[in-house]
């Protein structure tokens, strides 16, 4: 157990304050402004002053805080990776409202190499007694293959004594069987045969008068239990599932009324809340809410609800769809839908994902993870005879009353005698990595922090009140951090008109800028750090001086998880954040964001993909706005030859991708290559994996990818994807020579991943070949197009999708980035160093403003454009690539039996990006490059900025 004082009037910005007191006086003395204190977040928005409430930091991200029935405590859920003062464990901690005291506990059977996980529920007995958490098992599911570390899937109750928690018992929740009318996805394949993993999310209790009930909803089984809470026994089982396929719904949250008759489940992926009679056992009736377009996509991610004081209203967070939907309970009608969105705020974003009735049964509260914000409602206002469908203005739905600010990434709130509690998922960023490294913690037994340890979340709790009283100041302060009222800059173009026609978007994998770039002699780097230098990458090295270097740069996601939803949405969904540490930390969740979820795609069962975010991708804009567009390898998923697992439906199911016949399944050393990978004999001394077939992810790739450019594989060279792209490219240029005829898309999304390595796996391209090989093919990339017709009006903008936990003396989020064109400013001789700070968002805003696009979301609507790297005269002259480590053989040198990590890296699955430990990976690429140099600390102290300022303050 820990325990800590909630603060009264002492804060963590206290130093900074003292500080800035200073430099208030020193501004004041000399008649200037006083600075105004800005905490960067990567997602392009900034903290901005105090925020209400005291926020103190608390475990690894918090999802859920919930009252207990007596108004004694408040128990908050800490669902994320594990951090070092909680020893790698995730947690429950309690609030004793009296004394504001906060005490964590945290369960070892949540610790490292534990096969459970929390994930989302959390709720009191009736009496106040009893605290019921689910735990949540994918690997082991009832518990049986890992007895030592697993509970399975069920119910912790902890007692309550003396205000901390002690484990009483575990109820066990066994796997469920399949219906028969159903069809099982592979998500379940740990589950026995015909039976399917429950993978418990909220609970609720239900007071029937002769002793508790828990109405479990089960987000991969697309049921919810009725249990009873002394027993154990399943007294019913509801199934709410909305396709054949299991799992397709995703039950998220429940509520029951006060008389325990009648109770409602929010399916996340069905944009629908359902109600189930308890007396009779029966599912009544839904309530669509927001459904998409068509059956594929993407909802309204209804998740979590709280009904009003006298049980007649429903209020339901529509996750992706910035609202709150309000349903009558008694006249069974969608009376409307509550916008919580900022003034004038046009563009999705909000991302409301918890609410809450405040204690007079006057206000709805409501946290808003996308804009760092409670929204406030007058319930009063709503007319409770209407429908959604009415036009008349009495049944207008109220505005927000107002918007009071909070840390990054607000999760849950309740309410409580007049006090609003809100957690954050992850407080003021990650912060200095000085915490001692602790051996059998996860993230700190590999000789480095990793990133994801480092994420810690936060508890504020408001005066209601009082934040009503200065709601007008207080919204401003969100307007503002929001960035709503900024000018986003315009292109320089030297001659006004702006000449781009084409841009080609190149994604690459998990490095920092020290790490590459370190060592280029000309911006902010640290050579000491560096292990891929320019002997390594020269062409990184040689674009950066010729095209600019950008030393403050930020990618905006922590893993690959979310790192390519970033990079291709500028946006995170809530299903990603809410899944990624847990998917990450002990693989308790599949990975589930590049269109594959549950290990089954999607659009091929024909069901939503519950991880898309509201406003889609950036290839949803492109499709929207009919611009032309082409696709390599990202978010395309390759069928290799030799695969035992083609595309099935999941188990019986029949086939959903064609057949294909192969003849061989690799292309040995000295066996002839394809023409349009390069021809000749294959000089790789490892066996080149051959492709069989491509699927698309997401229906607007269909008809728009290359269907013989691979996806992620480690052992596919970057130079035959070079190749690959290459023979289109040429025939465009020779097209258009030919013709005058533009035949080349206006955008082309161009997968590079082989930077990501394989580790020191023998046999493999070593960790320097993997860097090396990748450098190359982005070198001939440029090349090929500065040299041709389309050097006057394409740009290409290149990053990596995460920076992963790689060493950076600056911060562990910094990583490289090139925006390449004729127009860039500088010259090899002079290079151009550019030091904003910008992050993945900025750069996709910046080519949607190339290209003439609107924004996607109000993340990147409000971010800047990186506007100085089309400054130059209009003559950069073509690039040339560098060739010698395909001359010297580096890109083909292989690992030997002897190189350290070896074992470890032959263990590892490089069939998804991060489909390993990321920090175990890391480490054995260090020892590879600097042996038994020490692996310093990456930092992490960029996003909180102290006392600084960005480049429009005034």
């Amino acid at each position: 157990m820990q325990s800590f004082i909630f603060p009264k009037g002492l804060k963590r910005w206290s130093i900074l304050a003292i500080f800035g007191c200073i430099i208030l006086f020193c501004l004041t003395v000399l008649g200037s402004k006083p600075l105004r204190q800005r905490i960067l977040l990567p997602t392009s928005k900034f903290l901005l002053g105090e925020i209400p409430g005291d926020p103190v930091p608390m475990g690894a991200f918090p999802v859920n805080v919930v009252v207990s029935p007596d108004k004694k405590f408040a128990a908050i859920l800490e669902a994320g990776f594990g951090t070092a003062d909680t020893e790698g464990r995730q947690s429950v901690s309690l609030l004793d409202l009296k004394s504001n005291e906060v005490t964590r506990f945290t369960d070892p059977r949540l610790g490292p190499g534990s096969k459970q996980t929390l994930f989302l529920g959390l709720a009191w007995s009736s009496d106040s007694k009893y605290l019921y958490v689910p735990f949540s098992s994918l690997s082991d599911p009832d518990g049986t293959k890992h007895p030592d570390r697993s509970t399975g899937n069920g119910i912790a109750v902890y007692a309550i004594e003396s205000g901390k928690l002690t484990p009483q018992r575990f109820i066990k929740i066994p796997t469920q069987p399949i219906l028969a009318s159903k069809e099982r996805g592979s998500i379940h394949k740990s589950a026995p045969t015909g039976s399917l993993v429950p993978f418990p999310s909220e609970i609720t209790v239900v007071n029937t008068g002769a002793g508790d009930q828990l109405l479990v909803a089960n987000n991969l089984s697309d049921c919810v239990l009725l249990m009873d809470a002394a027993s154990g026994k399943i007294t019913s089982r509801f199934d709410v599932s909305n396709s054949h396929y299991v799992p397709s719904a995703y039950p998220y949250g429940v509520v029951a009324s006060a008389d325990g008759k009648r109770a409602w489940v929010s399916l996340w992926n069905a944009s629908t809340v359902t109600e189930m009679n308890l007396e009779s056992k029966k599912v009544e009736r839904s309530y669509k809410l927001r459904p998409g377009d068509s059956p594929t996509s993407s909802g309204s991610h209804p998740t979590a609800m709280a009904l009003s004081h006298d049980g007649e209203l429903l209020f339901v967070a529509l996750s992706t769809k910035d609202e709150v939907a309000v349903i009558n309970t008694v006249r069974h009608t969608v009376v409307g839908y509550l916008s919580t969105r900022l003034p004038n705020q046009k563009y999705q974003g909000a991302y409301p994902n918890s609410v809450a009735v405040s204690s007079d049964g006057a206000t709805l509260a409501v946290a808003n993870s996308g804009s760092n914000s409670v929204s406030v409602f007058p319930l009063a206002q709503i007319n409770r005879k209407c429908s959604a469908t009415s036009k008349t203005k009495a049944c207008r739905m109220p505005e927000a009353s107002g918007f009071i600010p909070t840390e990054w990434y607000p999760t849950a709130v309740d309410i409580v005698a007049g006090d609003l509690l809100i957690t954050t998922g992850k407080g003021v960023g990650t912060g200095p990595n000085n915490i001692p490294r602790k051996v059998g913690q996860p993230g700190y037994s590999k000789g480095y922090t990793y990133i994801a340890s480092l994420v810690k979340g936060s508890l504020a709790r408001v005066k209601l009140a009082g934040a009503m009283n200065d709601l007008d100041k207080l919204t401003a302060e969100v307007v503002e951090s929001n960035r709503m009222n900024e000018d986003v800059g315009e292109l320089p173009f030297k001659k006004g008109k702006n000449p781009i026609k084409h841009v080609i978007y190149v994604i690459k994998e998990n490095r920092t800028y020290d790490q590459i770039l370190g060592d280029l002699g000309v911006g902010k780097g640290d050579p000491s750090l560096t292990m891929y230098g320019e002997d390594i990458t020269p062409n990184q090295h040689a674009l950066a001086r010729q095209f600019g270097v950008l030393d403050n740069f930020y990618v905006s996601g922590e893993i690959s998880g979310n790192g390519h939803v970033w990079s291709t949405a500028a946006i995170s969904s809530d299903y990603t954040e809410k899944t990624w540490q847990i998917a990450y930390r002990s693989a308790e969740r599949t990975y589930d964001y590049e269109g594959e979820v549950g290990n089954d795609f999607p659009l091929l069962i024909g069901i939503p993909d519950v991880n898309e975010p509201g406003s889609g991708y950036i290839w949803t804009n492109l499709a929207r706005n009919k611009k032309t567009y082409r696709h390599y390898g990202e978010y395309v998923r390759t069928r290799w030859c030799g695969e035992e697992r083609g595309w099935q439906a999941p188990q019986e199911g029949t086939p959903l991708s064609k057949p294909v016949t192969c003849t061989k399944t690799h292309i040995n050393f000295g066996e002839p290559l394809p023409a349009r990978w390069g021809g000749g004999k294959s000089p790789y001394p490892w066996p080149v994996p051959i492709l069989a077939e491509n699927i698309p992810s997401k229906p607007e790739l269909r008809d728009h990818y290359d269907p013989n450019y691979p996806d992620f594989r480690m052992d596919f060279p970057d130079q035959l994807r070079a190749d690959e792209f290459l023979v289109e490219f040429n025939s465009w240029v020779t097209e258009r020579n030919k013709t005058k005829r533009d035949p080349m898309p206006q955008f082309i999304t161009l997968r590079l991943p082989n930077n990501h390595t394989s580790g020191t796996k023998v046999g493999a391209p070593s960790p320097s070949a993997a860097v090396a090989d990748n450098d190359l093919a982005l070198g001939r990339v440029v090349e090929a197009i500065s040299s041709s017709v389309y050097w006057d009006d394409t740009a290409i903008f290149v990053l990596e999708d995460d920076a992963q936990d790689g060493v950076d003396h600056v911060d562990a989020h910094r990583s490289p980035a090139f925006i390449i064109s004729k127009y860039s400013p500088g010259s090899k001789e002079k290079p151009f160093v550019e030091s904003g700070f910008y992050t993945t968002v900025n750069l996709i805003h910046t080519m949607e403003v190339v290209l003439g696009l609107p924004p996607m979301n109000n993340n990147d609507a409000r971010a800047p454009i990186m506007a100085s790297l089309f400054g130059g005269p209009g003559n950069q002259p073509a690039f040339k690539a560098d060739y010698r480590n395909r001359e010297n053989g580096l890109i083909y040198v292989i690992n030997k039996k002897n190189a350290p990590g070896a074992k470890e890296s032959a263990a590892m699955n490089f069939r998804h990006a991060d489909g390993i430990d990321a920090q175990l990976l890391n480490s054995i690429l260090w020892r590879d490059r600097k042996g038994d140099t020490k692996m310093p600390e990456p930092k992490h102290n960029v996003f909180p900025a102290s006392m600084g300022r960005d480049d429009d303050d005034d």
